[in-house]
Protein backbone atom coordinates (compact mmCIF):
# COMPACT_ATOMS: atom_id res chain seq x y z
CA UNK A 1 0.00 0.00 0.00
CA UNK A 2 1.54 3.48 -0.78
CA UNK A 3 2.75 5.42 2.30
CA UNK A 4 0.02 7.97 3.53
CA UNK A 5 2.58 10.80 3.57
CA UNK A 6 2.04 10.45 -0.60
CA UNK A 7 -1.23 12.43 0.50
CA UNK A 8 -0.25 15.75 -0.86
CA UNK A 9 0.88 14.73 -4.20
CA UNK A 10 -2.08 12.09 -4.76
CA UNK A 11 -4.40 15.08 -3.81
CA UNK A 12 -3.10 16.96 -6.52
CA UNK A 13 -3.04 14.47 -8.96
CA UNK A 14 -6.83 14.09 -8.61
CA UNK A 15 -7.33 18.17 -8.90
CA UNK A 16 -5.74 17.93 -12.01
CA UNK A 17 -7.35 14.65 -12.95
CA UNK A 18 -11.21 16.36 -11.88
CA UNK A 19 -10.01 19.60 -14.19
CA UNK A 20 -8.82 17.66 -16.99
CA UNK A 21 -12.07 15.66 -17.26
CA UNK A 22 -14.51 18.55 -16.76
CA UNK A 23 -12.14 20.42 -20.07
CA UNK A 24 -13.03 17.44 -22.00
CA UNK A 25 -17.00 16.82 -20.97
CA UNK A 26 -17.53 20.71 -22.41
CA UNK A 27 -15.64 20.08 -25.80
CA UNK A 28 -11.69 21.37 -24.60
CA UNK A 29 -10.41 17.95 -25.46
CA UNK A 30 -7.00 19.53 -25.90
CA UNK A 31 -6.29 21.51 -22.95
CA UNK A 32 -3.20 20.18 -21.10
CA UNK A 33 -2.73 20.49 -17.33
CA UNK A 34 0.59 21.58 -15.77
CA UNK A 35 1.30 21.35 -12.50
CA UNK A 36 4.89 23.04 -12.72
CA UNK A 37 5.13 26.29 -11.89
CA UNK A 38 3.12 29.00 -14.29
CA UNK A 39 6.04 29.90 -16.42
CA UNK A 40 6.00 30.32 -20.11
CA UNK A 41 9.06 27.76 -20.60
CA UNK A 42 6.19 25.18 -18.53
CA UNK A 43 3.40 25.47 -20.98
CA UNK A 44 5.31 26.26 -23.96
CA UNK A 45 3.78 23.71 -26.81
CA UNK A 46 1.22 23.38 -24.83
CA UNK A 47 -1.18 25.66 -25.37
CA UNK A 48 -4.12 25.94 -24.73
CA UNK A 49 -3.10 25.06 -20.94
CA UNK A 50 -3.95 25.22 -17.58
CA UNK A 51 -1.83 25.49 -14.71
CA UNK A 52 -2.81 24.20 -11.20
CA UNK A 53 0.51 24.93 -9.36
CA UNK A 54 0.62 24.10 -5.54
CA UNK A 55 2.05 27.10 -4.34
CA UNK A 56 1.71 26.99 -0.62
CA UNK A 57 1.31 24.38 2.19
CA UNK A 58 0.66 25.57 5.63
CA UNK A 59 -0.74 23.99 8.89
CA UNK A 60 -4.74 24.37 9.27
CA UNK A 61 -4.90 25.46 12.92
CA UNK A 62 -8.83 25.24 12.37
CA UNK A 63 -9.29 21.78 10.91
CA UNK A 64 -10.47 19.17 12.27
CA UNK A 65 -9.70 17.65 15.55
CA UNK A 66 -7.22 20.79 15.89
CA UNK A 67 -7.38 21.15 19.37
CA UNK A 68 -6.40 17.52 19.83
CA UNK A 69 -2.73 16.26 20.69
CA UNK A 70 -3.21 12.57 20.63
CA UNK A 71 -5.48 9.69 19.54
CA UNK A 72 -6.15 6.26 20.12
CA UNK A 73 -6.42 3.80 17.22
CA UNK A 74 -7.06 -0.04 16.83
CA UNK A 75 -4.43 -2.00 15.19
CA UNK A 76 -4.77 -5.48 13.96
CA UNK A 77 -1.79 -8.03 14.42
CA UNK A 78 -0.19 -11.00 12.17
CA UNK A 79 -2.37 -13.31 14.25
CA UNK A 80 -5.70 -11.49 13.76
CA UNK A 81 -5.48 -10.46 17.49
CA UNK A 82 -6.51 -6.41 17.96
CA UNK A 83 -4.93 -3.73 19.89
CA UNK A 84 -5.19 -0.60 20.81
CA UNK A 85 -1.97 1.88 20.73
CA UNK A 86 -1.30 5.73 21.08
CA UNK A 87 0.12 8.40 18.64
CA UNK A 88 0.02 11.82 17.93
CA UNK A 89 -2.57 13.78 16.46
CA UNK A 90 -2.84 13.57 13.01
CA UNK A 91 -1.93 17.02 11.61
CA UNK A 92 -4.34 19.23 8.94
CA UNK A 93 -2.46 20.74 6.21
CA UNK A 94 -3.60 23.17 3.83
CA UNK A 95 -3.14 23.34 -0.15
CA UNK A 96 -3.29 25.93 -1.88
CA UNK A 97 -3.13 25.84 -6.00
CA UNK A 98 -2.98 28.89 -8.28
CA UNK A 99 -4.75 27.92 -11.19
CA UNK A 100 -4.31 30.13 -14.77
CA UNK A 101 -5.39 29.75 -17.77
CA UNK A 102 -2.57 30.09 -21.13
CA UNK A 103 -4.07 30.11 -24.78
CA UNK A 104 -3.66 32.11 -28.13
CA UNK A 105 -6.31 34.97 -26.78
CA UNK A 106 -7.29 36.39 -23.76
CA UNK A 107 -11.06 35.67 -24.50
CA UNK A 108 -9.62 31.86 -24.40
CA UNK A 109 -8.05 31.91 -21.38
CA UNK A 110 -11.20 33.77 -19.37
CA UNK A 111 -13.04 30.99 -21.15
CA UNK A 112 -11.05 28.55 -19.53
CA UNK A 113 -10.81 30.41 -16.13
CA UNK A 114 -14.88 30.47 -16.36
CA UNK A 115 -14.55 26.48 -16.21
CA UNK A 116 -12.28 26.06 -13.55
CA UNK A 117 -14.66 28.12 -11.20
CA UNK A 118 -17.44 26.32 -11.90
CA UNK A 119 -16.10 22.95 -11.90
CA UNK A 120 -14.59 23.93 -8.42
CA UNK A 121 -18.35 25.79 -6.83
CA UNK A 122 -20.16 22.36 -8.42
CA UNK A 123 -17.61 19.89 -6.75
CA UNK A 124 -17.11 21.44 -3.01
CA UNK A 125 -15.39 17.75 -2.52
CA UNK A 126 -13.22 15.44 -4.52
CA UNK A 127 -15.51 12.23 -3.67
CA UNK A 128 -14.04 8.81 -3.39
CA UNK A 129 -14.23 7.82 -6.94
CA UNK A 130 -12.29 10.81 -8.35
CA UNK A 131 -9.36 10.39 -5.77
CA UNK A 132 -6.17 8.59 -7.11
CA UNK A 133 -3.69 7.04 -4.91
CA UNK A 134 -3.99 4.51 -2.11
CA UNK A 135 -2.47 6.88 0.36
CA UNK A 136 -6.33 7.92 1.10
CA UNK A 137 -7.24 4.10 1.99
CA UNK A 138 -4.41 4.44 4.52
CA UNK A 139 -5.95 6.57 7.35
CA UNK A 140 -8.97 4.55 9.00
CA UNK A 141 -10.81 7.46 9.69
CA UNK A 142 -11.08 9.24 6.63
CA UNK A 143 -13.92 9.31 5.05
CA UNK A 144 -12.85 9.14 1.55
CA UNK A 145 -13.63 13.09 0.40
CA UNK A 146 -11.07 16.16 0.21
CA UNK A 147 -13.07 19.43 0.29
CA UNK A 148 -12.56 21.95 -1.96
CA UNK A 149 -13.32 25.54 -2.14
CA UNK A 150 -11.93 29.04 -3.50
CA UNK A 151 -10.08 31.48 -1.42
CA UNK A 152 -9.98 35.30 -1.42
CA UNK A 153 -8.07 36.79 -3.98
CA UNK A 154 -4.51 38.09 -3.32
CA UNK A 155 -3.57 41.41 -2.73
CA UNK A 156 -2.62 43.44 -5.29
CA UNK A 157 1.41 43.83 -4.34
CA UNK A 158 1.55 39.88 -3.37
CA UNK A 159 0.31 38.91 -6.95
CA UNK A 160 3.35 41.09 -8.12
CA UNK A 161 5.98 39.52 -5.85
CA UNK A 162 4.76 36.27 -7.21
CA UNK A 163 4.69 36.58 -11.17
CA UNK A 164 7.61 38.70 -10.72
CA UNK A 165 9.69 35.86 -8.95
CA UNK A 166 8.87 33.81 -12.18
CA UNK A 167 9.36 36.69 -14.24
CA UNK A 168 6.02 36.74 -15.77
CA UNK A 169 3.58 39.95 -15.91
CA UNK A 170 0.39 39.84 -13.68
CA UNK A 171 -2.27 36.90 -15.06
CA UNK A 172 -5.20 36.26 -14.20
CA UNK A 173 -5.57 33.53 -11.42
CA UNK A 174 -7.85 31.64 -9.27
CA UNK A 175 -7.14 30.63 -6.32
CA UNK A 176 -8.57 26.95 -4.74
CA UNK A 177 -7.53 25.19 -1.33
CA UNK A 178 -7.85 22.06 0.17
CA UNK A 179 -7.33 20.15 3.45
CA UNK A 180 -5.67 16.25 3.75
CA UNK A 181 -4.32 15.19 7.06
CA UNK A 182 -0.83 13.69 7.16
CA UNK A 183 -0.83 10.78 10.08
CA UNK A 184 1.91 10.18 12.41
CA UNK A 185 3.75 6.74 12.01
CA UNK A 186 4.68 6.17 15.71
CA UNK A 187 2.73 3.85 18.03
CA UNK A 188 3.23 3.89 21.79
CA UNK A 189 1.52 0.52 23.77
CA UNK A 190 -1.78 1.96 25.09
CA UNK A 191 -3.96 0.33 28.25
CA UNK A 192 -7.04 0.91 29.02
CA UNK A 193 -7.96 1.27 32.68
CA UNK A 194 -10.03 -1.73 33.75
CA UNK A 195 -10.44 -1.17 37.03
CA UNK A 196 -10.58 1.59 38.92
CA UNK A 197 -10.85 2.67 43.28
CA UNK A 198 -12.07 5.45 44.74
CA UNK A 199 -12.41 6.09 48.70
CA UNK A 200 -13.20 8.87 50.94
CA UNK A 201 -11.38 10.92 53.55
CA UNK A 202 -13.57 12.72 55.87
CA UNK A 203 -11.90 16.03 56.49
CA UNK A 204 -13.72 16.93 59.61
CA UNK A 205 -12.94 13.36 61.44
CA UNK A 206 -9.15 12.50 60.14
CA UNK A 207 -8.49 8.67 60.70
CA UNK A 208 -6.02 8.50 63.88
CA UNK A 209 -2.70 7.65 62.99
CA UNK A 210 -1.43 3.86 64.10
CA UNK A 211 1.81 2.59 65.67
CA UNK A 212 2.97 -0.73 65.50
CA UNK A 213 5.59 -1.79 68.45
CA UNK A 214 7.75 -4.89 69.83
CA UNK A 215 6.17 -8.18 70.25
CA UNK A 216 4.31 -9.16 73.57
CA UNK A 217 7.08 -10.91 74.91
CA UNK A 218 9.81 -8.19 74.44
CA UNK A 219 7.12 -5.84 75.87
CA UNK A 220 6.93 -7.67 78.81
CA UNK A 221 10.66 -8.03 79.53
CA UNK A 222 11.20 -4.84 78.97
CA UNK A 223 8.43 -3.53 81.36
CA UNK A 224 10.09 -5.74 84.16
CA UNK A 225 13.83 -4.31 83.10
CA UNK A 226 12.07 -0.94 83.74
CA UNK A 227 10.27 -1.97 86.68
CA UNK A 228 7.38 -1.44 85.50
CA UNK A 229 3.85 -3.74 85.83
CA UNK A 230 5.40 -5.29 89.08
CA UNK A 231 2.78 -4.94 92.26
CA UNK A 232 3.83 -2.27 95.14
Amino acid sequence: MTPQHHIIKETSDSLSRMLQDEFKRNGYKRVHIVEEAPKQDAVEGKLPAVSCYLYQVSLDAEGVYANIHHEIVEVEGESGEKAEFQRRARMWIRLDYLVSAWAQTPEDEQLLLGLVIRTVIENPVIKKEQLRGESFAADENFDYSVPLSLSARLDEGTLARFWGSLQQPVRPAVQVWSMVPIIPQTLTPFKRVERREISFRDLNNPAKGTEQGPDRLNDILTRQDLGLGRDK
